[in-house]
Parts: structure tokens; sequence; C-alpha cells
């Protein structure tokens, strides 16, 4: 049934079709679609071939190696996301030329998700984000500052002179974060950011190569993935991505219909890599 879907979605768009659907994408996954590099490369020497895409993301650097993967493969690809192309999968969905995608279709930011590097952790579960540490701090200046404010307003209101009322107020706000702060790892705050860094160049080294011949999503605000978003699994639809200026395109009828096929089945396929074979009638290649 999942490969008569796949093959529909072929003859429909009438190009050759090469399939990513991973729960995970890791350093198997990119093996799995370097194992078809000779395929790809002969299919790439058409005009263009289709990517579908359909995962909620996985590990940065495998992610990035899969998209300049296939941008080597041919100069221009266009992206198919029936469903979700998180995270990591939105990395590679940069490499494309155009992403076609549902209204219930969703692309993600890129929050690296990391480990901390100390043995007591900042953070009670495996699942660690940059976003959650900056956010964090970000949260107690403002809570410090307005702590700041309101104790100043009622110390001087209470006739306290202004200097001594500043001290006072000080002191207290600082103490009321004082032990949050001291739970925070400049250590790993710096690792953080590094991540994050490296996110940012990841995309635009994928959207932005240096080769003007590749058709990318060069006009895309790649650093809005990355910084914009206030959490993980911030859904970016076809709106927003629109938003974002990334080129993106809605299936026409007949192909969403078969889109609509995909996703009652993508939830059983865990794993499946490779190009869809062309259909016995000697159609497109």
């Amino acid at each position: 049934m999942f490969t008569t879907v796949l093959s529909e979605i072929r003859q429909n768009r009438n190009r050759p079709l090469f399939v990513l659907v991973a729960d995970y994408i890791d350093g198997d996954t990119l093996d799995d679609v370097f194992s078809w590099r000779k395929e790809l490369r002969e299919v790439g020497q058409g005009e263009s071939f289709d990517v579908l895409v359909h995962s909620p993301g996985g590990q940065l650097t495998a992610c990035f190696m899969i998209a300049r993967l296939l941008c080597r493969f041919t100069g221009r690809w266009e992206a198919l996301v029936p469903q979700i192309a998180g995270s990591g999968a939105t990395m590679i969905c940069l490499g494309s030329s155009n992403i076609v995608m549902s209204e219930i279709s969703q692309l993600g930011p890129l929050d690296p998700q990391v480990a901390s590097k100390k043995r007591e952790k900042f953070f009670a579960t495996e699942r660690q984000s940059p976003l959650e540490a900056f956010e964090a701090l970000r949260y107690l200046r403002e809570f410090a500052v307005a702590s700041l404010d309101a104790l100043m307003e009622v110390l001087t209101d209470r006739g306290i002179a202004p200097q001594k009322a500043l001290e006072t107020s000080v002191e207290i706000a600082t103490n009321l974060v004082k032990p949050v702060l001291e739970k925070i790892d400049p250590y790993d705050l710096g690792a953080f950011s590094l991540d994050n860094k490296l996110a940012i160049n990841y995309c635009k080294e994928v959207a932005r190569p240096p080769d003007p011949n590749r058709k990318t999503q060069r006009k895309a605000f790649y650093k809005s993935l990355v910084e914009d978003y206030p959490v993980h699994e911030f859904a970016i639809d076809f709106g927003e991505a629109q938003a974002i200026n990334l080129a993106v395109s809605q299936p026409p009828v007949d192909l969403e219909v078969v889109f609509d096929k995909f996703r009652v089945i993508a939830s059983k396929i865990k794993s499946y890599v490779g190009l869809v074979p062309a259909p016995p009638d000697g159609g497109s290649q």
C-alpha cells in the first residue's frame, strides 16, 4: 500500500522521486541516502527530481550532509512535504528550489537538542534545548528588572532616600534570582551558543551555496529558523513559511488527494529511503 501511494505521487509529478522517511534522521539514514548515490547522479542529469521528506528531524550534522549530497547530485530539486519536515528535515528542504506543502503540512525551527557537559545537569530531562536555557535567562533578567522597579517604587513611596532605596532594591532583586543563576553553568551556555551558531552556518551553507547555478532557498530568512521561534515544537505552516521567504507552493487538487492517502499510512512507516521505480510503461525517468 505504501509503495503504491509513492508510485502515485511519482506518476502525478511525472518526474523521478526520491523518498526520505525517517522517525529520526541519523548517521544510518545518511548512509542509506549515500548508498543511492549512483542512481541519484543518473536521475540528477535530467532537469529536476523530487525528494519527498517526512521526518520530525534528527542529528544536525547528518541532516546537513544529506542536504549537501542531494544538492551535489543535481542543480535543482523540489521538496514534497505531505505532512511534516521538522527541525533538521527543514534544513534539508533549504537545499530545494521549491517546497510543495499542504495547508496541514509543517516545517519546524532548528533548535539543536544537546547534552549538558556537566554531571549535575541544569535540565532534569535528557532533551535539552538551547532555547530553554536562553529563555530562562531572559525571564530571569526581566523578572529581576521588574522586581527592582517595583521595590524602588514601594521604598520611595515610603519616604526612603533614593540612593538607599536603590541599594536595598538591588540587593533584594539579586537575592531573588541568585539561587537559580547559581544552577546555570556558563560552560553549558557557551556550548549551547556554539550549537546555535553551528545550526546557522549549516543553514547558510545549504540555502546559499557558493555555486550560483544551484537553485536553492537562497532568499529564505534562514536565521529565523534558529533564532526567532519560542519553542522547538513551533509549527511552521504554509503561511509562516511564506513569511520567512521560503519558496513554497501548494499541491494541485489531484496531488493533494494522494497526499491524503500518504498521511493515513505514514505513521506506520518508521524508515524508508530510496528511489521510487519508474512506471512500467516507460514513463519519465
